[in-house]
């Protein structure tokens, strides 16, 4: 159980740089090419930030699906538990 969350955190964490490496080159190419006023380079690290947020939520969405991670609420409907 340990090397598949170490394997599935690996994999997901290299995603998440892939995007934001991707994000980042996009970002600079946008920026230097159309010269953009700086408040629409903010938005667009905004925009970024976004993305990055999303894809954290969904990743730990994923894995507690799969069930690399266990909530701790899980633990407590299979147990009958309620407090």
């Amino acid at each position: 159980m340990n090397s598949q969350i170490k394997n599935k955190l690996i994999t997901e964490f290299s995603w998440l740089l892939g995007i934001i490496i991707v994000s980042a080159v996009l970002e600079y190419a946008v920026i230097v090419f159309f010269n953009l006023h700086p408040i629409l380079s903010v938005k667009i690290q905004g925009f970024i930030g976004l993305i990055v947020i999303a894809y954290i939520i969904r990743m730990v969405a994923r894995m507690g699906k799969q069930g690399v991670i266990v909530f701790e609420d899980d633990e407590q409907e299979e147990s009958g538990e309620r407090e």
